[in-house]
């Protein structure tokens, strides 16, 4: 799997929430819903009291393993009607044109950079052997 991938996976979630959120046929009690639903999940993932206790190696994630898709799951109960591989799937494409972009942005600023230093390198060179 390339970085431009797990990077995109990573990133797709989050974006794909505000897609669905941003949706205009969307009502606006399911987006208050899923509101609640995404604060509830990530106060439960931050929180320090968990059913299993997190200082106990391995066993403390069990819970969330087990807790997080179940709200997940309770979610898309609640918020019926939602194409979410729609919205995933536009978001993820945003994302690599977005990723592609800034990765040749990046790589043209490198080469520019070495040029100049080149530049700079020998006409220092040129002044000081003159």
């Amino acid at each position: 799997m390339s970085i431009i991938s797990r990077i995109t996976d990573w990133v797709t979630t989050p974006y794909t929430i505000y897609l669905i959120l941003r949706d205009p046929a969307i009502s606006k009690s399911a987006k208050v819903r899923s509101v609640i639903g995404l604060v509830i999940i990530f106060a439960y993932i931050v929180s320090p009291l968990d059913i299993v206790p997190d200082f106990i190696p391995m066993s403390g994630w069990i819970d969330d393993f087990i807790v997080i898709p179940i709200w997940v799951f309770l979610m898309r109960k609640f918020i019926p009607d939602i194409n979410v591989v729609e919205k995933r799937d536009r978001a993820e494409a945003s994302i690599r044109r977005i990723l592609i972009r800034v990765i040749v942005s990046l790589a043209i600023f490198v080469f520019l950079v070495v040029v100049w230093l080149g530049v700079l390198i020998y006409l220092i060179v040129r002044l000081v052997t003159g």
